[in-house]
C-alpha cells in the first residue's frame, strides 16, 4: 500500500475512486467465488448421496462463459465511467487497485 499511495495521490480524486472501486470489486468477487464454491460442494454432496442428479454436460453447453464475462465487464465499465470527467485517472487508479 505504501508504494501505491504516492502514485494514486498524483492521479487525484479519479485515481482514489478507481482504486477504491477495484478494491471493492475484488473483495465482492472473492466473496462470490467462495459462495459459488460452497454451492458446488453442496451440489456434489447431494449428487454423491443420490439426492440430486446434476447434468454438468448440459450446464456447460448452456452459455459461453467468456462471451458473457467480456460483455459483463464492458457494461460494468460503461456504468462506472458514465459522466465521469476524470476517466483517465479513474482508469489508472482502477488498474492499480486490480494489480495490487
Amino acid at each position: 500500500m505504501e508504494s501505491v499511495l504516492p502514485v494514486v495521490a498524483t492521479l487525484g480524486i479519479g485515481g482514489v475512486l478507481g482504486w477504491s472501486t477495484a478494491h471493492a470489486l475484488k473483495s465482492v468477487g472473492k466473496m462470490l467465488g467462495c459462495l459459488l464454491g460452497v454451492v458446488f460442494i453442496l451440489l456434489q454432496v447431494l449428487a454423491y448421496y443420490g439426492i440430486a442428479e446434476i447434468h454438468w454436460d448440459k450446464a456447460a453447453q448452456a452459455a459461453p462463459v467468456t462471451k458473457i464475462a467480456s460483455e459483463g465487464f464492458r457494461v460494468l465499465w460503461k456504468v462506472l465511467t458514465y459522466n465521469l470527467p476524470f476517466t483517465g485517472g479513474f482508469g489508472a487508479g482502477f488498474w492499480l487497485g486490480v494489480k495490487k
